[in-house]
This record gives C-alpha cells, structure tokens and sequence, in this order.
C-alpha cells in the first residue's frame, strides 16, 4: 500500500502543532490552571508552582529536574498510615479523535465493537467497548523482570470526552512508588481491562508483582487483558525479523520516531536522572512511552481492520496466513477456511504448505476426508515441496478408514524412502514409520496367506 509520505509528514507537523497548544498552551491541561487544580486538589494533587514542604522543593533537586523542565502536577499521597507526604509526578497529554498517529486517526478506536474485540479476548461480554479498556506500557529499571525490577514511569491511555488521553505516572526516587501506585489505582479502578504490548509477560506481570510487594490491592482483580504481541506474532511473525512494538510501527504502521531513545537505553537513563536529578534525557523517555502507548492503539486499529476483511486489507499471504490462525483459536472456521484456500496460490513454499496442511487437519477434524485426502494428495504431487506429513496421513486413512491394507503398505514405503531421501533424523517420525511399515507388513501377509 503505497503512502503519500510528503502529504502524511506535513499532516503530521500539523497535528504536533495543535496538540503541543492543547497540552502545553497555557498549561489549562494541567495545574497551572487554577479551575484544574482545585479539581484535582481533593484526589491529593498539587500545583507543582504552589506546593510547599514536599520534596520537590529541597534544594538538593538539580534544576533540570522533571518539575521544572515539563509541565504536570504533584499527585501527593494523604491517606498513607505513617501520616508522611508521599508523592509522585504526573504528566498528561490530550489528544483530539482526529488525531493521526500510525495511518489511524486515534479516535476509530472507538468503532470496534464488542465481536470484533472477542476476537481478540474471549473472555469479553457483549456490552464491553474500547472505552472499557485502559491502553498500559511501563518503563522499568531493568528489561528482564524480577523481584528487583520497579516500573518508574506508567503510561497509560484512556479515551475520556471528545479526546483521548495520556496519562503517564513518574517515579522520582524509590520512595516514590507506593504513592505512584495508589494514584494509579484512582483511575485504574473505573476500567474493566487492559490493552497492552507483551503485558501479560512483562508489564501487567510486573506491576501485580509491585502491588503484592507494596501490600496495596491491585485495581483491577477479574481483568480483560488483550496484549497486543500475540495477535500480532501470529499475523506477521513469518514475514517480519522483529515484531517488537518499533518494528511493527515502521514496517506496518509506517510510523517513524524522530530522535526516540533505544529501550536498551531507558534504564540507565533513569539511574542517572537518580543521581544528578537531571530530567533532559527523561524527556525523551516519557516521550517514548507516549509513542508507546499511541501505537497501541494504531496497531489494535490495524488488526481489527484486517480481521474485518481479511481479503482485501492484507497485503501479502503471511498475513492471511496468520489471520487464519486468528480465526481458528476464534472457531471462525468459515473464515478460518476462506483465509488459508487463498494462501494457496502462494508462490511462497512455507505459506502453501502450511495452509495445506492447516486446511487438511481442520477437514480431518470434522469428518470430511474427501476433502482431507484432496490436499493430501495434492501435497504429495507439488513437486516443489518434500513433505513426509500427507504421506503418513494417507497411510492412517487407508488403514483405518478404507481399510485397504496394500494401498496403505504402498504409501508407507513411499515414506519411508522420503524420510531416507531428506535425511530425518528424527526419531519419533522413524519409529512411527518402523512399526507402522511392520504392523502393515504383517497385515499383509495374513491376506496373502487367507
């Protein structure tokens, strides 16, 4: 699919306009407001320009620190059981529905109905919509997880109004993360579910982990979870050397970071800014979870998009191909069938032989082996393919459907002189193939002998 890039940068230079006037203008976004701040002042929240005796105003913070550099609010903790001040840093960005972000404007989010989301999360109701759903990604101090492992910033988003949100909690010291999570939990608590980026794996793992170990109950108990990676996994991890969160921006949503920092980087980043309380390089932190969190939703765009008309919106077999394995886990087998029989006039060996075979098994699950033992022999005839599977299937059919004994002894030999001919060291398929040549034998010779 062709872009327009002169046309989309342009339109994107636009759009940084508008929103950096939205978010940052007058700061009527955030506390700087007078009319914002005493709303928030009754959920613990301070102006970070009026706030005295916290910490933000010890002197041994550096003066490129987080609050003097961007604009957000001190959300400050008042219900802890020690009586201290406890208190975090949070940022927050508006973005209009029409905002364009990865080819989708943010605010199509809305239209995916409940069916279209169950495709992704069985576990969704009918009345369920993406309003429902908070989008979360985490930077943490280290990229493997474990008991030492803190998320220092959360991004989360969230469509509130005529806008969608970005709602990114900081941590500016250690002390600062049970104050974080409890903030967290203010507005964690009005959604039923999460749309993440390897979450269940990483993110969402990770912070259950920190409200265990901080004794503070987790929001969201019964969760809705769609991560994002597996769909994604199946749809293009044939095609695609990397489906991290950056390759799949670049190479399906065609989006380009300028200046962005490598996740590699982020937690040494962090340690410094712990050190010498200087926030420069946090920027581009807490800009790349930004991008983080709006990819999410451009991305849960593009797979709906997809999945609503397989046919028409992929651009290549592999994508079928992984629908198709989409609409399998679904039991859309309708759809799950019509994927797979337009992979094979692939040119690509993989994509063909694996749609044969997955079109094989489904027809040899549900009773049809006129159709199973199509594909099997067709398999068999494609020269360009070397596959023992339709072989060892056709046997089992012969034998035990047919029951023609000399056909299925015919077509084990065949195999076995196939498995000889590639080399398969493969000890299970050799000694299936051993007994199975030596109990048809054997068969054999008794009708011979009758």
């Amino acid at each position: 699919m062709e872009r327009d890039i002169i046309s989309k940068l342009k339109l994107y230079m636009e759009q940084s306009k508008t929103v950096t006037e939205t978010v940052t203008g007058d700061h009527s976004q955030y506390t700087g407001h007078k009319a914002h701040t005493d709303n928030l002042a009754g959920q613990g929240i301070k102006d970070v320009n009026t706030s005295s005796g916290s910490k933000d105003n010890c002197s041994k913070y550096h003066k490129y620190d987080i609050d003097k550099i961007l604009a957000g609010y001190i959300w400050e903790d008042t219900e802890n059981e020690e009586n201290e001040v406890s208190s975090c840093f949070i940022l927050e960005s508006q973005f209009p529905l029409s905002y364009i972000h990865g080819g989708y404007p943010v605010g199509k989010a809305l239209d995916i109905d409940a069916d279209s989301l169950k495709r992704l999360c069985p576990d969704i109701m009918c009345s369920n919509s993406i309003s429902d759903f908070l989008f979360l990604d985490t930077e943490t101090t280290g990229l493997s997880g474990g008991t030492g492992t803190v998320a220092f910033l959360i991004g989360t988003g969230f469509f509130k109004d005529d806008v969608f949100i970005v709602r990114q909690y900081f941590m500016r010291d250690y002390d600062e993360e049970i104050a974080m999570l409890k903030a967290l939990n203010h507005l964690a608590v009005s959604y039923k579910g999460l749309v993440t980026f390897n979450g269940k794996a990483f993110d969402w793992n990770l912070m259950q982990t920190r409200y265990t170990f901080s004794r503070i109950k987790i929001p969201i108990e019964e969760i809705l979870h769609i991560d994002l990676l597996y769909p994604a996994r199946r749809i293009w991890g044939s095609s695609l050397d990397s489906c991290s969160l950056s390759s799949l921006e670049e190479n399906i949503l065609g989006e380009y970071r300028v200046n962005d920092i490598p996740g590699a980087m982020i937690p040494s980043v962090y340690f410094k800014y712990l050190e010498d309380r200087d926030a420069r390089e946090i920027k581009r932190v807490i800009k790349h979870n930004e991008q983080d969190v709006l990819s999410m939703v451009s991305l849960l765009l593009k797979i709906n998009d997809l999945l609503q008309n397989p046919i028409a919106n992929t651009e290549c077999e592999h994508e079928l191909l992984g629908l198709g394995r989409i609409f399998e886990a679904c039991g859309e087998n309708e759809n799950f069938i019509e994927c797979l029989e337009n992979c094979l006039n692939s040119e690509n060996i993989f994509v063909k032989e694996t749609a044969s075979k997955k079109l094989s098994q489904i027809y040899k699950k549900t009773g049809n082996y006129e159709k199973a033992v199509e594909y099997w022999n067709s398999m068999i005839s494609d020269r360009e393919t070397l596959n023992i599977y339709p072989l060892i299937e056709l046997a089992k059919y012969y034998e035990h459907k047919e029951k023609n004994i000399f056909k299925a002894l015919e077509i084990t030999e065949k195999a076995v002189q196939l498995s000889l001919k590639m080399g398969i060291n493969n000890s299970i398929y050799r000694e299936d193939l051993k007994k199975r040549l030596t109990r048809l034998t054997r068969k054999a010779g008794k009708i011979d002998n009758a």
